[in-house]
């Protein structure tokens, strides 16, 4: 699965950045998000597996528009974060 983002940004209310403007491409295998607390990993793994969407930008997976294809993506894709609970949706 590759992943393309570009330009993606996710403000919260009250103006602050979670992700500001971020570009990154990552190839086929395994990879891993490290950072400090409030470095956006959270906020990201959100957008990319559908359950948030970002103020703007764009994230392509295998080529597909996540804004376009969040089904067919939803069903390509496993998440498990590290405080596990169920969704409301």
């Amino acid at each position: 699965m590759q992943i393309k983002i570009e330009n993606l940004n996710k403000v919260y209310k009250g103006g602050s950045y979670a992700i500001k403007n971020l570009n990154l491409e990552i190839p086929n295998g395994m990879f891993g998000l490290l950072g400090p607390n409030g470095a956006g990993k959270s906020t990201l793994m959100r957008i990319l597996v559908t359950l948030m969407k970002p103020s703007s930008g764009r994230v392509l997976v295998n080529d597909m528009d996540l804004a376009k294809h969040r089904r067919e993506i939803r069903s390509m894709l496993g998440y498990l974060p590290q405080d596990f609970s169920f969704f409301r949706n």
